[in-house]
């Protein structure tokens, strides 16, 4: 089983893929001006494995790993920080998001919390997690008599 992406309660699931998901904004970001941010339109999720990992891919660009904070606690992955406007600009139009987010990852059973990596590279924040050895797929021997 994949982990499980939660934010926000208040918005439906939204997926029938593979892994259970609610695509939505954990609590209420506020923006700048007040208003509410679209702080993960910009930060798409990517989530895969093999046998002996999951992968979780997002989108950050523009970030720098002291603007992302990454947790694990009680079988869940957490990733906060904020993205923050460049300084002294004056924006004719500006489509970005700015401001904090939060994106929980209900972890499943079999991961080795305590052996979680991640890297940001090229914008991108690559974060493995490896698989008990218990979880793994193991192959059988069939013997033919």
């Amino acid at each position: 089983m994949l982990p499980i992406l939660r934010n926000d309660a208040m918005f439906a699931p939204a997926s029938t893929r593979p892994f259970n998901r609610q695509d939505s904004l954990f609590g209420r970001v506020i923006g700048d001006d007040g208003a509410p941010s679209r702080a993960w339109s910009w930060a798409p999720v990517g989530v895969w494995q093999n046998d002996d990992h999951i992968f979780i891919e997002i989108d950050m660009p523009g970030m720098s790993d002291n603007d992302i904070e990454l947790t694990v606690h009680n079988d869940r992955l957490y990733i906060r920080g904020e993205r923050k406007p460049e300084e002294a600009r004056q924006y004719l139009y500006n489509g970005r998001s700015y401001g904090r987010f939060e994106r929980t990852i209900v972890l499943p059973d079999g991961v080795q919390a305590d052996e979680v990596t991640a890297n940001l590279t090229n914008g991108v924040l690559h974060v493995q997690l490896p698989k008990r050895p218990e979880a793994k797929p193991k192959r059988i021997a069939i013997k033919a008599t």
